[in-house]
């Protein structure tokens, strides 16, 4: 997330990285916090991508280490399909699946100005649309609205 770098390996509260390290940081998650910020919560209302920026990046960098798990764990070994997807479709589905939910309309206008996570939709929709490997596994054209021009990628 946006907020690892103020502790040290004991868990003090110690700012250990370097300037250089923080503004390269602060470049990469600009993507992020702008992607976030074009979302729109509901009707007029959009997410506040600074708000929001530590749980996307941690969702956005967290689903990442948990495909590269995956893909060691089959360590290139393709195991037949299940209900006709993939093992990688059905990692994705499986995360977007988590997210699934409802919410009234008010409680996702009040929730996006207070609340640090994004709504499900764009938990699942901003994450996967930043990961190639989504778009190989679902074999996305290119200008599709899964796919990201200008992908946003921290870690």
């Amino acid at each position: 997330d946006d907020e690892g770098s103020q502790f040290d390996a004991k868990g003090n509260l110690n700012d250990w990285w370097t300037a250089d390290d923080k503004k390269k940081f602060e470049e990469r998650t600009a993507c992020i916090r702008d992607q976030y910020g074009d979302y729109v919560a509901v009707d007029d209302v959009k997410l506040n991508g600074k708000l929001t920026l530590g749980e996307n990046t941690a969702d956005n960098g967290g689903l990442r280490i948990a495909y590269m798990a995956l893909m060691n764990t089959l360590a290139g070994k393709e195991p037949a399909p299940k209900d006709g997807f993939t093992a990688q479709q059905r990692f994705f589905l499986g995360f977007a699946n988590i997210w699934c939910g409802q919410r009234t309309d008010a409680f996702t206008r009040m929730l996006a100005t207070i609340d640090p996570h994004s709504p499900g939709r764009w938990r699942v929709n901003g994450t996967l649309s930043n990961m190639p490997e989504f778009r190989d596994a679902f074999q996305c054209k290119p200008n599709a609205a899964m796919v990201r021009q200008n992908a946003c990628r921290v870690w």
